[in-house]
């Protein structure tokens, strides 16, 4: 576990520093004619090589304070398809500590979880001509908890899937970056399911990011 935590906080080391290396390098850019950059031609027309339609970045997520604690992080890879078309993956890890609510008054010790995941998701401009940057967004996110309760030290391990619908706002810095607003509806939120209610909380699920 210690090794896969170090892997994904290099990842998002090497993600963040790509990332804003790209905030003054858009060999895209179109402005000083007037015109939007182009996000997979040049100027002249020409596709862009596969190299200059990726996007490198991440986020922090499931950010909660009081009970439940929780805070992750989430490298991303995304790649431009098509002028309204984003295809990506990322890397997720989140720390949660919660102490659930007994109806009985009974002492709850606290219980620490440990969130391993990946998602894949798919970002598309449905509207550009009315809202630009606005995408309509949809990802499956599999996730391995393990679950440790702190008074006794016992532990279990549980898997979770969520499909994820919604919508994405992104506003552009660069060609190839942006800070992304992300809204999204988790269709397999199970609100009596206890490891689902402390990861998530809820249904809805909001981000922020950078890619």
């Amino acid at each position: 576990m210690h090794s896969l935590q170090k892997f994904l906080l290099l990842i998002a080391l090497f993600s963040s520093t790509v990332a804003f290396g790209q905030l003054t390098a858009d060999p895209e850019d179109r402005r000083e004619q007037g015109k939007d950059p182009l996000r997979t031609q040049t100027p002249e027309g020409r596709p862009l090589p596969f190299s200059q339609r990726l996007r490198f970045g991440g986020g922090i997520n499931n950010l909660r304070f009081g009970n439940p604690f929780s805070i992750g992080v989430s490298p991303v890879i995304a790649y431009q398809t098509t002028e309204r078309l984003l295809l990506g993956v990322g890397g997720t890890y989140a720390y949660t500590r919660y102490k659930a609510i007994s109806n009985t008054g009974a002492t709850v010790p606290f219980q620490t979880y440990n969130q391993y995941g990946g998602r894949v998701f798919a970002m598309y401009e449905f509207i550009p001509s009315i809202l630009p940057n606005l995408y309509l967004h949809g990802e499956v996110e599999n996730s391995s908890i393990s679950v440790r309760n702190d008074q006794s030290g016992a532990t279990g391990n549980y898997s979770l899937t969520a499909p994820l619908l919604g919508l994405t706002y992104s506003q552009p810095i660069s060609g190839r970056f942006g800070i992304n607003l992300t809204a999204l509806y988790n269709l397999n939120y199970n609100q009596n399911q206890a490891v689902a209610q402390a990861i998530y909380g809820s249904p809805l699920v909001i981000r922020l990011s950078f890619f």
